[in-house]
């Protein structure tokens, strides 16, 4: 007999092959997921506070329609300026640790806080995240770039 290898044994077959993708996804999967987690919640809630931020003053200024953003404990909430006044505010997203904001200049009842304005400009205001460690703080004086920072 020889020692050699017949072509029918040579390789993998289709399910091993199967089996070792499977696996490895599921291994990607985890460690996505553990990085994600490793980003303390003050931090990650600055850094989606400045996306959001962001999209709404360049889409506030590309529609030439007044956007509002509202700081409440549960989270982050958009509206925009129509002729009847301001629609009803949509839920983006849940904070993960606790959001404070502090604003310069008094607001009228039914006003989002924060609002970015067509020409550019924006509230003056100060947002405080606390949560998971390092406390982070944005802040905007109304014309410049909105910073975001660890305090």
């Amino acid at each position: 007999m020889d020692g050699g290898l017949r072509s029918g044994d040579a390789g993998f077959s289709l399910l091993e092959l199967m089996v070792s993708v499977a696996v490895m996804a599921i291994l990607a999967v985890g460690v996505g997921l553990s990085t994600g987690a490793a980003v303390p919640g003050a931090e990650r809630d600055a850094q989606r506070f400045q996306r959001t931020f962001d999209q709404s003053w360049a889409l506030a200024i590309m529609a030439r329609q007044e956007q509002g953003l509202e700081i409440t404990p549960r989270g982050l909430t958009l509206s925009r300026r129509t002729p009847e006044g301001w629609d009803e505010a949509r839920m983006l997203y849940d904070w993960r640790g606790q959001a404070r904001l502090t604003s310069s200049s008094p607001v009228p009842v039914g006003t989002p806080r924060i609002r970015l304005r067509a020409d550019g400009g924006t509230s003056a205001f100060a947002l405080s995240f606390s949560g998971g460690g390092t406390a982070w703080r944005c802040a905007s004086d109304g014309w410049s770039r909105l910073s975001c920072a660890p305090e």
